[in-house]
């Protein structure tokens, strides 16, 4: 009994103990609240578990051609490799390429005559699977301007030259020709999912219309103006409108006037604003200047373009490639990175990873962002 007396002992007074304690607790004793909630707090909360972020794939391997280019040679561009390669026919102007159906969308012959009010240059229009096929007339008279796939390789969208306008046709391969606008200039381009085609109208090619920049429907709807800008007939031949991937913006360079301007919009006309530069880059010619072309970035607050001052000295040679970094306006530019010296962009290889871009040699070329 000497042995266990103590231990009883000790039990009745935690007995004790705890029972002088909890009724404090209950009725709200303010140093044992204090202490359950510091125990409450101090135990680790449960972390959700976010789902992974995709990591970014090389979009599908593309053949590529210098737009409206003749020859047989070209080049086949895939997960960030170059390889020159022979066509399956000489195209006397190569239009597109699309990675959906591997045709090729070509003009069997260089245009030789023009057509229409402004008197554009028109040919046929053939296709021809890639790497090998038959060769398949689509129109066989020289009424067609310009031809393009939509993305999902079942149809195409040209412009047709008429003796009184320029019509911005939609046709299936299965059967079926849809207008979609009429008095169009030659700057045009559809969107990556294929439900819709930017176009301008413009002074310059003897037709009717407001100018400015629009967005029409695939399935022919109602056009939409989403901007005024009158690019006046001028740029290049492969200038057009620039779509993001998710089709959610627009870009198109301003030529027909000086200083030169490039227009960022939303394809619905819900915003329209030029591209800006902070004062302190609109100071640096060779980083300040307002690009010939761009790729939008997938993270909406960067562009890939290509300055319009050459580099070195006399006109016509290669130009800088920059990152662009945008203000949450959406429209002015807060700084530029250099990327690589070249004549143009081609598009991404991986989105907002590298891009394809045409080198000082004129050739297909890979370059990384910073």
């Amino acid at each position: 009994m000497s042995v266990r007396t103590p231990f009883v002992v000790v039990l009745l007074l935690l007995g004790a103990t705890i029972g002088c304690i909890a009724p404090s607790a209950v009725s709200g004793d303010p140093v044992a609240t204090s202490v359950a909630a510091t125990v409450a707090a101090s135990r680790p909360s449960a972390t959700p578990t976010l789902p992974p972020t995709p990591e970014p794939t090389p979009l599908p391997p593309r053949l590529w051609m210098s737009y409206t280019s003749g020859g047989e040679t070209a080049w086949w561009l895939q997960d960030g490799a170059v390889t020159q390669t022979t066509l399956p026919v000489q195209p006397g102007q190569y239009y597109d390429y699309a990675p959906a159906n591997g045709k090729i969308l070509y003009a069997s012959h260089f245009a030789s005559k023009g057509e229409g009010p402004g008197n554009l240059a028109v040919s046929d229009l053939w296709m021809v699977d890639y790497p090998s096929g038959t060769p398949v007339m689509l129109i066989p008279d020289d009424i067609v301007v310009e031809a393009l796939w939509t993305p999902d390789g079942a149809g195409f969208v040209y412009i047709l030259a008429t003796p009184e306008t320029y019509e911005l046709r939609h046709r299936l391969l299965s059967g079926g020709d849809t207008l979609l606008a009429s008095n169009v200039a030659p700057t045009w381009s559809v969107s990556p999912n294929g439900t819709a085609v930017a176009f301008t109208r413009e002074t310059g090619y003897d037709v009717p219309g407001a100018p400015g920049l629009y967005v029409v429907p695939m399935d022919g709807g109602p056009e939409v103006m989403i901007s005024t800008e009158d690019r006046h007939g001028s740029g290049s031949i492969d200038d057009k409108p620039l779509w993001s991937l998710d089709g959610a913006r627009l870009a198109l360079p301003i030529f027909g006037e000086f200083p030169l301007k490039m227009i960022v919009a939303s394809p619905d006309g819900a915003f329209s604003a030029p591209l800006t530069f902070t004062p302190e880059l609109a100071a640096d010619p060779s980083l300040g200047t307002v690009p010939t072309t761009i790729l939008w970035h997938p993270d909406g607050i960067h562009l890939v373009g290509v300055g319009n001052v050459p580099v070195g000295e006399g006109m016509g040679g290669p130009s800088t490639i920059l990152l662009y970094t945008l203000a949450e306006d959406g429209h002015t530019v807060t700084a530029a990175t250099q990327v690589a010296t070249g004549y143009g962009l081609i598009d991404w290889n991986v989105p907002g990873r590298s891009v394809y871009f045409v080198n000082e040699n004129g050739q297909p070329a890979l370059a990384t962002l910073p």
